[in-house]
């Protein structure tokens, strides 16, 4: 049984080009008339879908064109991809969950937004690219950092010895960088040389606040999280951590929405400064 390229294009829902290009690469060897057509076979029908088959499991199409000399290569390929999808899948599962937490923490900065609230979380690194005294700071491992967004952020951080002795404090030495949860930095490996704060986990309270200027933080804004720890007698056990949540464009330029969270103790209870203190 002979046909057209045409007929074998209708026949089995791909285009006469696909079949062409199958031909000229070598997965068809249809027979040529005198006239210069060929006539296509039921053998040819098959090789064409099984390739398109073959296609959706991400093989190229020279390696089709192989693995029709043997089974074994073919199986092998297979169980590659399968483990390769397998991985795929992981890490879409990942990034839902990732993505759940982000969505999370945007309705967080909307409902606390000056305000604060005490929660209980785990531990988290920052690595520092900015700061305000020294500007672009040399690449610690950044690009692997980089790589891994969203499981990474953008943070903000303010060491533990400011916040505790902030009184005529006029800027806060602000550490820009990124930030991740510690699950995330063990997972990924994520490179901790440099200049890496480690924050742990325990009781926070936090608050959102907005700034036009990151670099130029002052205790005066985040004074929420200042007072609440004054009136409900906590003392910060730990720097703070920070989360870029948005940026929004105004006429006086960017407002910058950030999350900030900082672990505390009672003040009957020493803080970890003061039990380093202490040794």
């Amino acid at each position: 049984m002979k046909v057209t390229i045409r007929k074998l294009a209708d026949c089995i829902g791909v285009t006469p080009e696909t079949i062409r290009h199958y031909r000229e690469i070598g997965l068809l060897n249809p027979k040529m008339r005198e006239n210069g057509y060929y006539d296509y076979s039921v053998n040819d029908a098959l090789v064409a879908l099984l390739t398109k088959e073959m296609r959706t499991y991400g093989m190229q199409l020279e390696s089709i064109r192989d693995s029709f000399v043997s089974i074994c290569e073919y199986n092998k390929f297979l169980g590659h991809r399968e483990a390769e999808l397998e991985r795929e899948i992981e890490m879409l599962r990942l990034e839902l969950s990732r993505m759940h937490e982000t969505r999370i923490y945007a309705s967080c900065g909307v409902r606390i937004l000056n305000k604060v609230e005490e929660f209980d979380g785990p531990a988290t690194w920052a690595v520092v690219s900015i700061n305000r005294k020294e500007g672009f700071l040399p690449d610690y491992g950044m690009e692997q950092w980089v790589k891994q967004l969203p499981f990474t952020y953008v943070s903000a951080t303010i060491p533990l010895e400011e916040l505790n002795y902030r009184k005529g404090l006029d800027l806060y030495s602000i550490q820009l960088g990124l930030g991740a949860l510690i699950h995330y930095v063990e997972k990924f490996r994520l490179p901790l040389g440099g200049r890496a704060y480690y924050q742990p986990g325990g009781h926070f309270i936090r608050t959102c606040i907005t700034t036009h200027d990151l670099l130029s933080l002052c205790p005066q804004d985040i004074s929420p999280l200042l007072e609440y720890a004054e009136a409900h007698e906590y003392v910060f056990a730990s720097c703070t951590g920070g989360r870029l949540l948005h940026i929004d464009h105004t006429e006086k330029g960017p407002l910058f929405y950030l999350l900030v969270w900082v672990r505390v103790d009672p003040k009957s209870t020493p803080s970890s400064l003061d039990k380093t203190l202490s040794h």
